[in-house]
C-alpha cells in the first residue's frame, strides 16, 4: 500500500475527489445515484445513455449506489487482474513510439483491428484531446498521461519551460582565419 493510502487503497486526496464528484452526480442529492441522476450527469457532459447503458452501469455496484457502494466497487475493480500494470501499458506503447512522438494513423489503425476494438467515434472522441502536429504525430508523453498516472515530480518537471540554450558567441573574422590554419597544419 503507498504512502498516504487507506486499506483500500485509495489516498485521501482521491476519496475527497470521489466524494466531490458523487456529489456532483446525486442531483436530487438523496445520497444516493439512481438512473435519473446517473441520466442527469451524463446529460451535463453532453454524453446520451440508453436504458440499458444506465442498468449496466449501476448494475456494476451491487447494490444502491451510495458514495460508500461506489467507492467498494472502485476498490474491486482496481484490484482485479482485468486492470494491466502501468508498466505493461508503457511497454505497449513504447511500440508505437518514435522519437517521443506517435504516429496518429498508424496507432488509430491499430485501436480500429486489433484487441478490444474502438469505433471512429470513439477514436475521435480521445484523439480530439491531443494536440496533433501537421506530420499526423502526437508527443508520447500526452498519450500515456491519459492512460498512466503521472507522479507529481514529473508533472512539475514538465511545467517547468526549459531554458534557451546560450548562443555560442560570435568569433571574429581574424580568430576564424587562425583556427582555419591550426586545423590545416594538424591536417598535414
Amino acid at each position: 500500500m503507498g504512502k498516504g493510502q487507506n486499506e483500500g487503497g485509495f489516498s485521501q486526496e482521491q476519496l475527497d475527489m470521489y466524494k466531490d464528484c458523487f456529489k456532483l452526480m446525486d442531483i436530487n442529492k438523496d445520497g444516493t445515484i439512481d438512473k435519473n441522476d446517473l441520466r442527469g450527469a451524463f446529460d451535463n457532459v453532453g454524453v446520451l445513455m440508453t436504458e440499458s447503458e444506465l442498468d449496466g452501469l449501476l448494475g456494476e455496484i451491487g447494490g444502491a449506489c451510495t458514495y460508500d457502494n461506489m467507492v467498494k466497487m472502485f476498490q474491486e475493480k482496481m484490484a482485479g487482474d482485468g486492470n494491466d500494470s502501468d508498466d505493461l501499458i508503457i511497454q505497449a506503447f513504447k511500440a508505437y513510439d518514435v522519437e517521443g512522438k506517435i504516429d496518429v494513423k498508424m496507432f488509430q489503425h491499430a485501436l480500429k483491428t486489433w484487441g478490444d476494438k474502438m469505433t471512429q467515434a470513439e477514436i475521435d472522441d480521445v484523439f480530439g484531446e491531443f494536440d496533433i502536429d501537421e506530420d499526423y504525430m502526437v508527443k508520447s508523453k500526452e498519450v500515456l498521461g491519459l492512460f498512466v498516472a503521472q507522479k507529481e515530480e514529473e508533472k512539475k518537471e514538465e511545467e517547468k519551460a526549459p531554458e534557451p540554450e546560450a548562443a555560442p558567441e560570435e568569433e571574429d573574422e581574424g580568430d576564424a582565419k587562425k583556427k582555419k590554419k591550426k586545423k590545416k597544419k594538424a591536417a598535414k
